[in-house]
């Protein structure tokens, strides 16, 4: 694998420099609603939250300090059952360094409207494989081993498959009827279909295209010469997206898909040549239907 073949050469060529855990996550709470919790327990659940993931080692792999996954988590408390248990909305949003650019792309942006979970001041966030000890950790948890899973895949064909599917153990240690989002039964946007999804063999097609989007697509545009490739590949890789979107329509992947690239997709496309630009556009609107006018600047010459 990329990253293993990374540590190889620093430890053949005796480089001494410090490896360090897979993510760099930040917290941000919001609490427009507050109104008889103290303010202190957020602040300590803050920092509880970013401990939680930036110190725990997720994997085997060793991450230099600019390989890490930057990992935005804001959680907006809607309501509060009592002073210390809540209802929040919670946003997750990852991105990946792309090579010798300076820019990051977004891996994974989702909103889950249906995360409840307790906390007391200073609570320690404890969390074992395989088992359930609170739905703010398994919660958190299976994010994370999300974006490890989908920042793997952009480095080699199915390469986060192991990272998915301990999101999948997360899922299925939950108890039944102790939090909502974890089963079939909690709407189309739940975490059941979110992983659902990246293991459904139907979706392999497309984790397999985002290798060639990010490795032989985006990490080639920053070198002049091997940049057409890269477009090329990307191109390709949103045509297998496409063929992926026919066979399972309507799935949560592919909106998340679509709300994290539209963007991002436009400016690698919009100074393509026109037959190139004219076969994203009939790609997009297929995939992302509902913002079709956003790509109507692909249809000029």
């Amino acid at each position: 694998m990329m990253r293993k073949l990374l540590l190889s050469l620093a430890l053949v060529f005796g480089l001494t420099q410090a490896w360090s855990q897979e993510i760099r996550s930040s917290v941000t709470i919001n609490t427009p609603k507050l109104q008889t919790a103290d303010p202190k327990v957020f602040k300590s659940l803050k920092t509880a939250l970013e401990e939680f993931v930036n110190n725990r080692k997720w994997t085997d792999q060793e991450y230099e300090p600019e390989e890490r996954i930057e990992m935005n988590i804001i959680l907006t408390v809607d309501e509060e059952i009592s002073q210390t248990s809540f209802k929040a909305q919670l946003t997750v949003q990852a991105s990946r360094p792309i090579y010798k650019s300076g820019y990051n792309s977004v891996l994974f942006q989702y909103l889950d409207k249906d995360f409840y979970f307790n906390y007391g001041e200073f609570e320690v966030l404890d969390f074992t494989e395989g088992s359930f000890t609170s739905n703010l950790t398994s919660t958190i948890a299976f994010y994370a081993y999300i974006v490890l899973g989908m920042d793997h895949d952009s480095f080699e064909e199915l390469g986060g498959e192991q990272y998915l599917n301990k999101a999948q153990d997360i899922l299925n240690a939950v108890p039944r009827g102790t939090a909502k989002g974890w089963t079939v039964n909690d709407g189309n946007q739940s975490r059941y279909w979110l992983i659902e999804n990246l293991l459904n063999v139907r979706v392999k097609p497309m984790r397999r295209a985002m290798y060639k989007y990010y490795l032989l697509g985006l990490d080639r545009l920053s070198q002049e010469d091997s940049r057409a490739d890269g477009i090329k590949a990307m191109e390709e890789a949103l045509l297998s997206i496409k063929a992926v979107n026919a066979a399972y329509p309507s799935m949560l992947l592919m909106q998340i898909f679509t709300n994290s690239k539209r963007e991002e997709i436009l400016n690698v496309f919009e100074v393509a040549d026109f037959r190139t630009k004219r076969k994203i556009y009939d790609c997009m609107v297929k995939l992302d239907g509902t913002h079709a006018s956003d790509y109507q600047v692909l249809t000029q010459p």
